[in-house]
């Protein structure tokens, strides 16, 4: 009968610590201080004007495209191959086809923004952004998909 109790217990405790929901709410961007790569608060009006510039400058002979930021959000990635957990700023473009990409760190009371961005274009209709070992590709679960490019960049 103990052992029927310290086993009911122990599953209850695995139980309820395994549904723990309690995650960040990071939908309202506009209450999040971003910082540049150079440590300097910025708005998200000068998030957005320099994204678009670096993800304009991205196009390549076999993906030309043009767009302008349509929507940003943050999502978790997990490295494919050190299965460390990242967060990342993703942005939908007015470019169905284009989605980009960024790793942030926590920073001050914010998130400081990397220099580096990906871009996968003609991936499919969501971010295909992935890491390996910190390397970015767009792929479909390590999958390489047909048609698709990635466009490193950096910022000024």
């Amino acid at each position: 009968m103990k052992y029927l109790a310290v086993t009911i217990f122990s599953f209850l405790c695995v139980l309820f610590t395994g549904c723990d929901t309690h995650t960040k709410d990071y939908s309202d961007l506009e209450s999040i201080s971003f910082y540049n790569h150079e440590g300097n608060e910025i708005t998200m009006e000068e998030l957005k004007k320099d994204w678009n510039e670096t993800i304009t400058r991205a196009s390549t002979k076999d993906a030309s495209y043009e767009q302008e930021i349509k929507e940003l959000k943050i999502e978790t990635i997990r490295d494919n191959s050190s299965n460390e957990d990242y967060l990342i700023l993703v942005a939908s473009t007015s470019n169905s086809n284009a989605f980009s990409g960024k790793v942030i760190s926590s920073f001050k009371d914010g998130f400081q923004l990397p220099k580096e961005t990906v871009t996968c274009i003609n991936c499919g209709s969501e971010f295909k952004g992935e890491l390996v070992d910190g390397t970015w590709i767009c792929a479909d679960n390590g999958d390489k998909i047909d048609g698709c490019v990635r466009a490193s960049t950096t910022s000024n």
